[in-house]
């Protein structure tokens, strides 16, 4: 009986998560750069802050990827939010912060894609 209960438990825990985080999908960019401590890139100079963006939006697309993959699966909307989307919205915090610091260094070049392709391939995952 303890062990039904604790299965239960868990599969409830598992629900309210993905209910969570799928809550707080109308607003990923809001939801990013709360994940993301402020000024964290500060103290990059232009290179840093362009082989980080490369490296962060690598990482997305291999997300990105990921969350299709699991997506066409049964239950893999749960695992999609519990499994990958967090970090998904941490890396588009990042992002935005790289963008901000690179602006207020005056880099000479805008860290990631251009937002319409970035915005493309957000509403491709939901």
């Amino acid at each position: 009986m303890r062990n039904s209960h604790s299965r239960l438990s868990g599969g409830t825990a598992l629900v309210l998560i993905a209910v969570l985080l799928s809550a707080c999908a109308g607003n990923d960019d809001m939801t990013g750069r709360m994940l993301v401590a402020p000024g964290k890139y500060v103290l990059f100079n232009c290179t840093q802050l362009a082989e980080q963006a490369t490296t962060n939006l690598k990482r997305q697309h291999e997300l990105e990827g990921l969350m299709v993959q699991a997506g066409t699966g049964s239950g893999g909307q749960l695992v999609s939010a519990v499994a990958y989307r967090p970090e998904y919205l941490q890396l588009r915090g990042e992002m935005e912060d790289l963008r901000q610091t690179a602006a207020d260094k005056k880099c000479n070049f805008v860290p990631g894609e251009d937002p319409g392709a970035t915005a493309a391939s957000s509403r491709a995952i939901r």
